[in-house]
């Protein structure tokens, strides 16, 4: 029996990965605020004229109409439009590997055909930070979006008092953030433990501002002190509770710092 078509429906969606398909067209993986991580067939999408009226690219925000035959297999990308190029991220290597590394962990945290709308729009809002945004901001919009990554990944660290002994942070200089025991500790309760990282007072304050306030008021203000170290921090965190390693993270890094 003939599977019935499924209505298309419109939704946005940013290009992720895009692998050739047949002479014209391509394959490509999206994700969208309304269907999650999908992929999608697009065809006659390398001919100068086709349905996205624009060139389909990795990294772009799209309006689409997506839609598929049955409740199994690939999508097939019927029409769309460009809503965002992103095209500063293309033009400086520190703004696009960031935006890589935005792009890579919102796809490994975006569950496939399962919609997470808060954390589409959170990397939508941080690519259009990255793209805009003085390249002095460029580290601190990545950190904000690592820091409430962290905060949806279902991992977050518990960070009101020391998970070993119970004891608060005050007056505390040096602590650990430890992934195993599943947050901050103090620098002498953490030693042994797997996968911990340093976490200085000034950083717990700094993450505690960033779950805490509005984006755009943290973005609106000069990068504070001890910014990268936070970032990596938070970068060991989610690769140690989420058990793999981010490509876009190196690279990421040595353009941040250099």
């Amino acid at each position: 029996m003939r599977s019935r078509a499924t209505r298309s429906k419109a939704t946005e969606a940013l290009a992720y990965r895009i692998h050739a398909y047949a002479e014209s067209s391509a394959i490509t993986a999206l994700l969208t605020a309304d269907f999650g991580a999908i992929r999608a067939v697009a065809k006659g999408a390398k001919r100068i004229k086709n349905g996205l009226r624009g060139p389909l690219d990795t990294g772009v925000l799209y309006r689409v109409r997506i839609g598929r035959r049955g409740s199994q297999g690939l999508f097939h990308l019927h029409s769309g439009s460009v809503r965002e190029a992103f095209a500063c991220i293309r033009r400086e290597p520190v703004r696009f590997h960031a935006a890589c590394l935005v792009l890579e962990v919102a796809a490994d945290l975006m569950r496939e055909e399962e919609p997470h709308r808060e954390l589409f729009r959170l990397a939508v809002f941080t690519l259009k930070a990255i793209d805009r945004a003085p390249v002095d901001r460029v580290e601190l919009a990545l950190t904000l979006f690592l820091a409430r990554a962290v905060s949806l990944s279902g991992h977050v660290p518990e960070t009101d008092a020391c998970l070993a002994c119970g004891g608060d942070f005050k007056g505390r200089g040096r602590l650990l953030l430890s992934p195993s025991l599943g947050g901050v500790v103090h620098l002498e309760c953490g030693h042994g433990a797997a996968g911990v990282r340093p976490l200085s007072g000034r950083s717990l304050a700094l993450l505690t501002d960033l779950w805490a306030r509005s984006a755009g008021e943290i973005l609106a203000e000069p990068p504070r002190a001890g910014l990268s170290r936070l970032r990596s921090t938070l970068m060991a965190w989610l690769e140690y509770v989420l058990e793999r390693r981010f490509r876009a993270a190196g690279p990421a890094d040595r353009h941040l710092r250099a």
